[in-house]
């Protein structure tokens, strides 16, 4: 059966300064894909390809109608800015959203240019997007792949820091437990479970965690934060090895905390105002 969401597909990470965003992630070794253009939105991107999702930062490189929500935004700081749901079609969501209420802006086509085995192709989206007054946070949209082989490609999810994955996404909400009506709205009945204070999201895949800005200190001892009132903070990406990734995130010079054995944190200064966690597991 198709399904209007089903999970990540990826994340957004808004940077004010492309250049330095794109030096800064090489030297956390990942595998930086070379800068894409999306003409018809007025900004320039960089991917971070994995083997099911990836994550990608994003600049403006010309103001448009399309990027004034995200220029605005960029005016408190960058970071994490949004979550790309995966789907089975743009029209299938849109429909969807507008029976839950979401007021989505219809399908919106677009592409960029991408080098693949020394040809120009153009990888193509359709995308639709949720306004501000249906965002529990974190700015939803839903991205279906029209050539997701110019996206997920094998010899681009290779990365010297051995990531291999998304683990999920944790915003600060003073309230997480207000946010459940809308998130249903998105992922349906059910989905978000209450823990303690906190609320995990199922998407279909991974999860997105809210938690109080005290529990988020408590859990993230020494990281400052980048924003004064909620806002989505840390990315938490899967490595192969996390010794292996200290050592290079060490050898190339990174803050690096170590809060227990499980984790490596690197604070918002080192990667472009957002909170970045590696873990195996």
């Amino acid at each position: 059966m198709k399904r209007a969401v089903k999970g990540l597909d990826h994340v957004v990470v808004m940077v004010d300064g492309i250049d330095a965003a794109e030096a800064a992630y090489r030297k956390l070794g990942f595998q930086v894909q070379p800068r894409g253009f999306h003409k018809k939105l007025g900004t320039a991107n960089h991917l971070m390809i994995f083997d099911k999702d990836y994550f990608e930062i994003l600049g403006i490189v010309e103001d448009t109608e399309f990027n004034a929500e995200r220029r605005d935004w960029l005016k408190a700081g960058g970071g994490l800015a949004n979550v790309a749901l995966a789907t089975d079609g743009a029209d299938l969501a849109f429909d969807a959203f507008k029976a839950a209420g979401l007021q989505p802006d219809a399908p919106l086509f677009f592409d960029r240019a991408v080098e693949v085995a020394g040809r120009m192709e153009h990888a193509k989206f359709r995308t639709v997007r949720i306004p501000k007054t249906h965002m529990p946070v974190v700015g939803f949209f839903v991205c279906e792949h029209l050539t997701p082989e110019f996206v997920y490609r094998d010899e681009w999810a290779k990365h010297p820091n051995g990531a291999r994955g998304i683990l999920g996404v944790t915003v600060i909400a003073e309230q997480p437990a207000r946010w459940i009506p809308e998130l249903e709205k998105y992922f349906g009945a059910g989905s978000a479970r209450r823990e303690g204070e906190a609320l995990v999201v199922d998407t279909g895949t991974q999860p997105i965690r809210y938690m109080t800005r005290r529990d988020y200190v408590a859990r993230y001892p020494g990281v400052a934060l980048v924003r004064p009132g909620d806002h989505p903070a840390l990315l938490s990406v899967r490595v192969d090895s996390l010794a292996a990734c200290e050592a290079l995130l060490r050898a190339n010079g990174v803050k690096v905390s170590k809060p227990d054995a499980g984790r490596l944190i690197v604070p918002p200064s080192e990667a472009a105002h957002l909170t970045v966690e590696f873990r195996e597991r």
